[in-house]
């Protein structure tokens, strides 16, 4: 593939189709959508302990808590 150059424009005849990939979209899991409004403050604390803890995203973070909560509640 050709680097971009200032003023080139792309033309869709210089397509590689050779160095294509198929790609299968991920079935999303059938769950709810919620929202929650949550103070800023908390949520850079939910985001830097996510970092800490292996680097996933703070609503991450909050299901796996929930999860936790959820069994120890339930049990």
């Amino acid at each position: 593939m050709k680097k971009k150059v200032k003023g080139y424009k792309y033309d869709p005849n210089e397509w590689d189709e050779s160095k294509s990939i198929g790609v299968t979209p991920e079935k999303r899991a059938s769950g709810v959508s919620t929202s929650i409004r949550l103070p800023k403050e908390m949520v850079a604390k939910l985001k830097k302990v996510a970092r800490k803890k292996g680097d996933i995203g703070y609503q991450t973070l909050l299901k796996i808590w929930i999860a936790e909560r959820l069994e120890k509640e339930t049990a």
